[in-house]
Order: C-alpha cells, then sequence, then structure tokens
C-alpha cells in the first residue's frame, strides 16, 4: 500500500498530538502554522478538532496542510468548523505517503478484489419522475427514515416526523424556493418566527412574498411544530432530486446544543455532517435497487489502498479506459475474501486514473455503501486500522 487514508477520530488525534510542535504549510502559498489543542468532540458524528496559529503572515483559508517529517509526507484535510472563528477546524482526513518505502510496508499490498462487476449509473431523477414512489423506492425510504429517527432520539434530539419528499411533485412556495437555493433551512422556533440564516442556509425573508412567509409559519403552528429542518437530497453527480424534511414539537428540535450554542462542535455542522453522510448511503440503496447489467471487468486484481472507515477502496486496474462508457458515479461490485469466506461489496465509482509512464496499471477510486453480508464493511475498517496502526 502507497499510502495511508486515515479518518478515524481517535487514529486522527495521535498523529495530531505528534505534529504540535512541527511546522506544517499550505501547499501553493507560503503560509505556515503550528497545531494546537487537537481533541476529539464526541456527539451525533465524532470529530477532530485543532486550532492553528499562523507562524508568520495572516491566517487565510486553508483547506489542506502539510508536514514534512523524516519518513513520511503528513497531509491534513481540514474544513473551518465556525464561521465566527477563523482559527478552529475539524480535521477530515490525514494521508500519509511514506517518503521511501519499507520492505514491512511493501509486504502489505497482497489483499485481492475478486470478481469486479460494473454497471452503468442509474438515472434515479427520471425514474422518480416517470413512476414516482415505487414500492421499491417507498422500502428505501421508510428504512432511511427510520434510521435518522432513531439516531436523532439516541442523541437528544425530540423528533415529531421525518419525511422524505421529492421535488419533481411538490407545490409548497417553500420548498419550491428551497430547489431553487439548493441549501439548507432552519426554522429554530416558529412561535417566535426565528430563523437561521447562517452560513449558507437559505432565508426566506429574501425570496419569499410576506403572506407566503406568515401562511407556512401559520401551517406550522396549527400542526403543533415548533421547528423544521430541511436538507435537500443530491445524486452522487450533484444532481438535486429531493430533501429531508425534519420536523419537532419544541424549538430547535429540541436539541440542547442547536438551541444553547448552535455553532459548536456537536451544533448545526455536526447535524448536517450525520444527514450528508447518510443521505449519500440512501441515495445509493435507491439506485443500486434498479441496477440490471452488470459487466465483468476482471477476475482478480489488486487493493492498492483503504481508507480507514473501511469505504474508500483504491483498486489497481490493469484492463482498457472504462472511464467513457462507465464515468464517476457508475456501480462497482468486487469480493474480498475474509477469514475464507467472499463478501460482496457494492459501491460507486469515483474515478479512474490512467496508468503512470512506465506502468501497466491504472487505478480504480471507489467508495463501498454496503455489502451481502451485513458486518463485512466493518470488517474491512477493523483491518485496515490495524494494519494503518501496525505501519505507522
Amino acid at each position: 500500500m502507497k499510502r495511508y487514508r486515515l479518518n478515524d477520530p481517535k487514529t486522527l488525534l495521535g498523529i495530531l498530538n505528534k505534529l504540535q510542535n512541527i511546522p506544517v504549510n499550505q501547499p501553493g502559498t507560503e503560509m505556515t502554522y503550528l497545531i494546537e489543542s487537537p481533541k476529539i468532540e464526541n456527539g451525533l458524528a465524532k470529530s477532530t478538532h485543532i486550532k492553528l496559529t499562523p507562524i508568520n503572515g495572516e491566517m487565510g483559508k486553508p483547506e489542506h496542510i502539510v508536514a514534512i517529517l523524516k519518513e513520511n509526507k503528513v497531509e491534513l484535510k481540514i474544513k473551518l468548523l465556525n464561521p465566527f472563528q477563523n482559527d478552529l477546524f475539524d480535521v477530515t482526513e490525514i494521508v500519509i505517503e511514506p517518503l521511501a518505502r519499507s520492505t514491512k510496508r511493501a509486504s502489505l499490498s497482497g489483499i485481492q478484489a475478486q470478481n469486479l462487476h460494473i454497471a452503468e449509473n442509474v438515472q434515479i431523477a427520471t425514474i422518480l419522475s416517470l413512476y414516482g414512489k415505487t414500492s421499491i423506492i417507498t422500502q428505501t425510504i421508510n428504512k432511511f427514515q427510520d434510521l435518522i429517527e432513531r439516531t436523532l432520539t439516541n442523541h437528544n434530539f425530540f423528533i415529531k416526523k421525518i419525511n422524505v419528499g421529492f421535488f419533481y411533485s411538490t407545490t409548497n412556495p417553500l420548498l419550491e424556493q428551497i430547489s431553487q437555493a439548493k441549501t439548507p433551512f432552519f426554522l429554530r422556533d416558529s412561535h417566535k418566527k426565528i430563523i437561521y440564516t447562517e452560513r449558507t442556509f437559505f432565508n426566506p425573508n429574501n425570496k419569499m412574498q410576506q403572506r407566503e412567509i406568515d401562511a407556512t409559519f401559520h401551517n406550522y403552528l396549527v400542526n403543533n411544530i415548533k421547528s423544521v429542518l430541511i436538507v435537500p437530497l443530491f445524486t452522487n453527480k450533484n444532481m438535486l432530486i429531493g430533501y429531508v424534511e425534519i420536523t419537532s414539537n419544541m424549538p430547535n428540535l429540541g436539541n440542547s446544543y442547536l438551541s444553547d450554542d448552535i455553532e459548536s462542535s456537536n451544533g448545526i455542522s455536526a447535524l448536517l455532517a450525520f444527514l450528508e453522510s447518510s443521505s449519500e448511503d440512501f441515495i445509493f440503496n435507491m439506485e443500486i435497487a434498479y441496477v440490471k447489467d452488470w459487466h465483468k471487468i476482471a477476475d482478480k486484481e489488486t487493493i492498492r489502498d483503504l481508507s480507514e472507515d473501511g469505504k474508500g477502496v483504491g483498486i489497481y486496474y490493469s484492463g482498457k479506459d472504462i472511464s467513457e462508457q462507465y464515468p464517476a458515479g457508475s456501480k462497482i461490485s468486487f469480493q474480498i475474501s475474509i477469514n475464507n469466506q467472499a463478501y460482496t461489496f457494492f459501491g460507486n465509482l469515483k474515478g479512474w486514473k490512467k496508468p503512470k509512464p512506465g506502468f501497466s496499471k491504472g487505478i480504480l477510486g471507489t467508495k463501498i455503501h454496503n455489502c451481502d453480508i451485513p458486518n463485512g464493511i466493518e470488517l474491512v475498517q477493523h483491518y485496515a486500522a490495524n494494519v494503518i496502526q501496525g505501519a505507522l
């Protein structure tokens, strides 16, 4: 394996602790920083946070920072956590690339992906517009809604209802405006008419007539809805198709973090991160249900790397260029033998890289979303974490 992609919060924290006194650079600039106060925030979505202190110049808006160590290049993918605090960042991923391969690391590249199949991407938006909520889609929606409600309830949200809808059938003025803005909407308190308008959240006061806004608030109050969050749903090709609507009988969805400190690490950022990840799996599950024809592209290929969450899988590929017929978003399946049992994984093709000069194999970037055996992704996750921890 040529590199290690890490996103487990505990692993990230261990690495960040080691980087605290080492200057890190923003690629393409002369900006240099020191990492301070790394910590894990527990909540709806566990995250690892740092503070950055610029050594020279202004703070800037870094999204990637890099440290060069004796044997490794360490790249941090970061995201500004709070728009009102420009030095606090969420570390979403760390990529470690050895500057010189060691024998131990070279010996870790023997994992095989077998029976690789690929299928054209399903146009779920077309299916929805032609056939509406079919029985297959309805079953998938019900599972998704149950997951969201159960998870939020377990994390101290007070949920009245979770509703998944699609914009092709809406006549609601608010939903029509959200479909055009393509941004979330959060009514924190319908009685006091408090709307969250920071970040890129939709503000109806700028787009809707006052009578439409008053009618919307009145309708919520009549139905005893004190707060509502609406988050758009996108396909893997970034096409808007629908929305998730979360309603509550209490302000701020009945959650103390949203009520007392919405910009905290367990506030609106954690909620959106959870919904984004869950929605991605939901869209995939709708699409995969409509795949009809699988095309075999290889009997066996070597796995290049694994992300620590067990979902990102890079696979060496010795076949011909498939990018024209099967672009990013196409469906892919392959098997991995674990404890002498074949596990079949299904996911999205993220991209295909052509072979480097002098090298015969390209690279398939994939993200797996489910497995024919329920614990399959968890086993890959544990394996990847153990391999990475043992190699660092």
